[in-house]
Order: C-alpha cells, then structure tokens, then sequence
C-alpha cells in the first residue's frame, strides 16, 4: 500500500514522524513517502521533498515562502503524485500548500485525509467550510474542532493531540542542573527564543537584557538558553556580538547533545566550567558529545580565565546554551520566557509558568499594528487561545520589552498565589487534549480509508 504524507514545517513534521511510526507499526509492508524533514525521515518516510525551511510567521513572512512553494515545490509535487498515485493522503497543517495539495488530489481521484487542518484550534465560524468538499476524513485534536467541522458538513474524528505521546522529561531537576553546574535549589529561568532564525535573531537580544534585569533582583537565578536544532555556533556568535563575555566562549564550550555520549562528557563539562569560572560562580556551559583536545584547552586557558575576570565586572548573569534538550528545559524551569509557537503547548503539559513572546521585524511589526491584529486577536500563545481566556502573559513586538518580560518573570518566581494559580490552569488545560495515543488512533483511521472503497 502507498500512503503520502505532506507536512509543511517543524511542528508538522514531528506529527508526521508520530504518525509514520504508528502506520508501519500496523504494516510493516506499507510504503510511505512525502513532504517533511528529519522526523518523519527517522520514521521511515521516503522525503521527496524536504520543508525544513518552509515555517514563516506573519503575512509579509509568509508571502516570501510562497513563491518558491507554488512556482517550485508545487509542480514538482503535482507531477510525483500523479506518477505514485498514493492509496490516500495525509496533509498535515499548512494550509498554504497543503489545501492547494487537497484541492488537486481531490480532482485526481486520490482520497484525502486532513490531519489538523488550518484553524483547527477556532471554536466558532465558518472558515474551512471548504474541506467538506476536498477532504474525505478530517483528523482533529481538539473536540470542539470536531463539532465545528461536523457543523460545516465534514466528515471528521477527534483523535485528541500527538503531543501527549512525545512530551516527557528524561532527567530529575537535579540531574539536569549536575550537568550544566547549577544549584537545582536555586531559580531556574529558561529563555527560548524560538526555532526560525528571524525569531531568533529579533528576541534573543531582549532575553539576555530580561535576563540582566531579572539577575539583579534574584542574584542566585540561572538561566538556560533552549537552543533550536536549527541553530548553529555561528548563527549564535553573530547573534552574540555585543555580549562578549559569552560570544568569546563559544569556540571552546559549544558542543551538539548526543545521548550515547551523556556519561562521558558530563565530568569534562563541569570540569571545564569550574576552570573557566575563576570567581567559583560557573558562567557559561553546553553539554554534548565531544570536548575540544585537552591540549588546545590549556593553551588557551590563562587567556580566558583573565578574559573571565574581566567580564564578570559586565554583570551578565549565569548563561548555560542547551542544545538538543527542549524538553528538560521546559521541564526544570521555575519560569519560561519564549517565543510564540508549539513550545508554549508543550510547556503547558510540563505545568511550568511562562511569558509568551514576539518580535518579529519592523515590518513585521507594521503589519500587525496597521491590519488591526492587536485588537482583533485576543490571543496568539497556544495555551491561552486553547483555554480561550488568558492563562499566561503575552507580549507581543513593541510591547515585548526587557522591563515588561521581568516584570512578569518576577511575579511569576516570587509571588506563591500567582504561580499556583498559573500551575493549576496549566494543569487543567492539559484535559482538553484528550488521551495518550492520538497517533495510533490516527493511523488506524488513515488505513480505514485506504483500504475503503474509491
């Protein structure tokens, strides 16, 4: 049998790689193909097409992505599905390529099955009522989304959120905090500046200033940078450039997380940490596979460790750069400062208190003041758009600020009420998302209409 699955971005992709699993799990023989990147690659996907970079937010974002997707991606993929002629497709969110993918199988005969069509989190309305038409099956998370479609004449399922299966910790707080040097008893504070490299770029200078601010005012907080896959040491070197006392470091200190190698390496990393930080305060750590050669090492480290000491007069707080653990991140936080985006919901499961953040570009920001966004859309973090009230701050361009994001912080950290009321509607949330094994449920569905009749 031969099944495609398209998904247009990260998030996407994670779903689809969830979904994979579970199909070739149910048969073994099945041939799966499509549009995705490394998840769905690992799960045994033959990638015709690869939409690492295909995630955009905002319209003038969004409009940069389109071209290459309609004049490039797109025909290609036309001419690969009438050659394969898949028993069934699965699109997966964006809805920028993936209703235009629906539209032309539809007409060719291929069943479709959409699997979190665009806007599936909306309670009310009557935008996608065309999926009725170009759809056979819509596979939804959220059971509202469900009797909504139902409403607009799909046929549709409420399999519950992938994201119950793969959200987990691996690590206790204080086997997280061993690897990077911190006191596991004193605040922990992740910044997470989001995945794409604009996020990124535009919001990790307002972390590290937040990050001063909140440092001021709890002198043992610790701050643990979640650093995307997709970034790399020079992407962060530049984005680094006026804060030395961490940019200069980077050469020796950034390593990529490898799990096999996590007990070889957590001895070197602290060890490295210690000798760096000449006033006993260990300042800056990653953790990963290999450390640069001993030899190397010693040369350089009378330089760094006078470079240290003057550095430490800036006041730049404790900074660790964890990369490849998102999730242990999420987990062993007191507070969360990140971006918009599908790390928010995973935060939520974790029950960890959080400011939502965005800035974008300035004509990013244009946009969203000219086209009235600020007034129009009450929420942009997925929890608060979930529980439909807001559970958590956000901030958003311009009123993204250090002062305000430390605010919030510091209210979150050391106001007991206000952190127990976050917590318990974090907690509460978690229910609308249904039961573990969204995945499963999907792929059983996904064959149902495969196997069905034209």
């Amino acid at each position: 049998m031969n099944i495609a699955i398209f998904a247009g971005e990260v998030s996407g992709d994670l779903i689809g790689g969830a979904l994979a699993r579970e199909l070739l799990r149910a048969d073994p023989e099945l041939t799966l193909w499509g549009v995705g990147s490394a998840a769905m690659r690992a799960a045994g996907v033959e990638i015709v097409e690869d939409s690492a970079s295909w995630g955009a937010m905002g319209v003038v974002e969004a409009l940069r992505k389109v071209p290459g997707l309609v004049v490039g991606a797109g025909p290609r993929l036309r001419a690969v599905v009438r050659q394969r002629r898949p028993d069934v497709i699965v699109l997966i969110d964006f809805g920028a390529m993936n209703v235009r993918a629906a539209r032309f199988c539809k007409a060719h005969g291929i069943k479709v099955v959409y699997y979190f069509p665009p806007g599936t989190w909306r309670r009310s309305g009557d935008k996608g009522a065309e999926l009725a038409r170009i759809t056979d099956l819509l596979l939804v998370p959220f059971p509202w989304a469900e009797e909504r479609y139902r409403r607009l004449g799909c046929n549709v399922a409420n399999v519950g959120h992938p994201m119950l299966d793969r959200v987990r910790s691996e690590m206790s707080r204080d086997e997280f905090a061993s690897q990077f040097g911190m006191d596991p008893r004193a605040p922990i504070i992740g910044l997470l500046p989001g995945s794409r490299k604009h996020e990124v770029s535009h919001l990790m200078p307002t972390l590290l200033e937040s990050a001063r601010r909140i440092h001021r005012k709890v002198k043992d907080a610790q701050f643990v940078v979640g650093v995307a896959p997709s970034v790399s040491i020079e992407m962060m070197r530049d984005l680094l450039m006026d804060h030395a006392d961490i940019r200069d470091r980077l050469s020796a200190l950034w390593h990529e997380f490898a799990q096999e190698a996590e007990s070889k390496v957590l001895k070197p990393v602290r060890d490295t940490a210690d000798a760096l930080s000449p006033q006993g305060q260990r300042r800056l750590v990653t953790v990963g596979g290999v450390l640069v050669s001993e030899d190397k090492f010693k040369a350089r480290l009378e330089d760094q460790r006078r470079e240290a000491e003057r550095r430490s007069k800036m006041g730049l707080p404790p900074i660790v750069l964890a990369k490849g653990l998102t999730y242990e991140v999420l987990a062993h936080s007191d507070v969360l400062l990140l971006c918009s985006g599908t790390a928010t919901l995973e935060a939520a499961l974790f029950e960890t208190p959080m400011v939502i953040l965005y800035r974008g570009s300035k004509i990013m920001e244009i946009e969203y003041y000219l086209r009235g966004f600020h007034k129009s859309i009450p929420h942009i973090g997925l929890p608060n758009i979930l529980a439909d009230r807001r559970i958590v701050p956000e901030l958003i361009q311009r009123d993204a600020t250090p002062e305000a994001i430390s605010e919030h912080a510091l209210k979150m950290l050391n106001d007991p009420e206000t952190r127990h009321r976050v917590k318990s509607e974090l907690r509460s949330l978690k229910l609308l998302l249904g039961e573990p094994g969204a995945s499963g449920r999907a792929a059983r569905l996904v064959l149902q209409v495969a196997r069905s009749g034209a």
